[in-house]
């Protein structure tokens, strides 16, 4: 029996595994070709906005700008030269031109009930440029828990209450200037998030929205899409909104590296692994872990712009769903009874910080297994094998209600539902969750509660999870994975209990891509 030997991605290393010959393996589609000239596709954008006029025509030298823009969370990894500073750099300098001058321009990260920024961070995104030419003042991050920072812009026909940052309702325009990766950004969502407080989040954050069975990627058929557009509609009649949204290919690796650990659909890269990279390959495991993780926080990557729009939110965000499909899709055939995946230590919510187990069971379960459209990748009942060691590590400063519920409320409120309908209220209105949001750069306290009812809702559609080469065993058990000592008897385990005429496949990430599945 020939096995297939391919790279995998377990935790901070990358490792070469030997799988099943009757596995299928996934790859994502080739990057698209960037654009030749940044400043010219900006430019382009700008002058001729979709259903839209410029901003020259819209603007004077009275106007009041704010300039809002996505967080550090995305993308995974962070770019090497992030083109939402070079797109705020010349939203700028024609502000300026206008007359518009800094003390009407304000610049506010849409970072949601995600934790604030320090400036040094916001630099991997903006670029020291804007924050010299803006100075510390002019440049905030949005903050989901204060009444006076917060406008209430009244609910839609359904009763979803609309809550956002009160600087958008005070200005004459809102520019948002975002990144598209994956489909489940962009669009409304950027300002209902991003900009939104926990009353109004709530809403599309929810067991009834976060089902389990559609996948976020799939922006007809996830309920939170169809909830952010209806009240994206009210928005659109009350606020000027003004949308700048890129999208990017998949290069996440620079070369030469993208030759070997990147396999593609044109299968441009080294097949099998040569000595040298499996001599390389071999030496991780004796790396202090704490040199790996200090890599991967430093790590960036080499993703391209591969298309900028401008104007109306809807019409720019469908051309950005166009474009985004053509890199991101690839064509799916058969459901398979087991799926697997290698889990690298990459969150969005990891940025800067420890990847804990609620992260871990939030990729696994959320972004990784949800790379779908349509249907999901693996059957109903089947079994999820993921490559990582599971490490329980927290970060105390900017995970602290993750830390409690782990320590305190997970084994009593394990069932998401539960849990959600029991907790999530109550951990919003704790004081001191509060205060370390506004003051200390920590997560809101809802947002642990948020990742573990997501996951929850799609393991219930699982037989198992397990974890291969889990570290620590209990740690496994705690987030419902089955935890295996390897890559080969986690892939035993999973044939046995899914029987050996299982069909198995192997999804290979990153860079993340979806599977679009046809419908049954």
């Amino acid at each position: 029996m020939n096995h297939i030997e391919e790279f995998i991605f377990y935790g901070d290393d990358i490792r070469i595994e030997r799988f099943h010959p009757d596995t299928k393996l996934i790859y994502a589609n080739p990057p698209v070709t960037p654009v030749a000239d940044y400043k010219e596709a900006i430019d382009a954008a700008l002058d001729n906005p979709i259903d839209a006029p410029p901003l020259e025509k819209q603007l004077n030298s009275k106007s009041r700008v704010v300039i809002a823009f996505d967080d550090p969370c995305i993308p995974i990894p962070l770019m090497r030269h992030d083109v939402r500073g070079i797109i705020i750099e010349e939203l700028l300098r024609r502000l300026f031109k206008i007359g518009i001058g800094k003390d009407q321009i304000k610049l506010i990260c849409a970072n949601g009930l995600h934790r604030k920024w320090t400036l040094k961070e916001l630099s991997t995104i903006i670029g020291n440029t804007v924050i010299r030419e803006m100075g510390p003042e002019r440049i905030t991050c949005h903050d989901a828990t204060k009444e006076k920072e917060l406008v209430f812009l009244g609910s839609t026909e359904s009763g979803i209450e609309i809550e956002l940052n009160r600087a958008i309702d005070e200005s004459d325009i809102t520019i948002y200037v975002n990144v598209n990766f994956t489909s489940m950004n962009g669009g409304w969502k950027s300002i209902m998030v991003g900009l939104g407080s926990w009353r109004s989040i709530r809403h599309h954050h929810s067991p009834v929205q976060w089902n389990g069975v559609h996948s976020v990627l799939d922006t007809k058929k996830h309920a939170m899409h169809g909830m952010l557009n209806e009240m994206g509609a009210l928005v659109k009649s009350k606020i000027n909104v003004f949308q700048i949204e890129t999208v990017l290919n998949n290069r996440i690796w620079p070369s030469p590296v993208d030759r070997i650990i990147s396999p593609m659909n044109n299968g441009t890269r080294e097949t099998p692994p040569g000595s040298l990279t499996r001599a390389v390959l071999s030496l991780a495991p004796i790396v202090p872990n704490g040199v790996k993780k200090s890599v991967r926080k430093a790590l960036r990557s080499d993703y391209r712009l591969c298309a900028v729009s401008a104007g109306d939110v809807d019409g720019v965000h469908r051309r950005t769903l166009d474009i985004l499909h053509e890199q991101q899709n690839v064509k799916g055939s058969e459901q398979v009874d087991i799926l697997i995946l290698g889990v690298p230590n990459l969150s969005p919510y990891g940025v800067f910080s420890e990847f804990n187990p609620i992260l871990l069971r939030s990729l696994v379960l959320g972004y990784l297994v949800g790379m779908f459209s349509n249907r999901p990748l693996v059957k109903e009942g089947g079994i999820v094998v993921a490559y990582n060691p599971g490490r329980n590590e927290f970060h105390h400063g900017h995970h602290p209600s993750y830390i409690d519920f782990w320590e305190n409320d997970l084994d009593r409120y394990y069932d998401p539902e539960e849990c959600w309908n029991e907790l999530s209220q109550k951990y919003a209105e704790n004081s001191e969750y509060i205060r370390k949001y506004q003051e200390d750069y920590a997560y809101h306290g809802t947002h642990s509660l948020i990742l573990w009812m997501w996951s929850g809702m799609v393991l219930r559609h699982l037989k198992a999870v397990i974890l291969a080469g889990a570290k620590n065993a209990e740690t496994a058990k705690k987030i419902g994975f089955i935890p295996a000592k390897d890559f080969g008897s986690a892939i035993n385990s999973a044939r046995e209990m899914a029987g050996n005429s299982a069909t198995m496949a192997y999804q290979f990430i990153p860079p993340v891509f979806c599977v679009d599945m046809p419908d049954a």
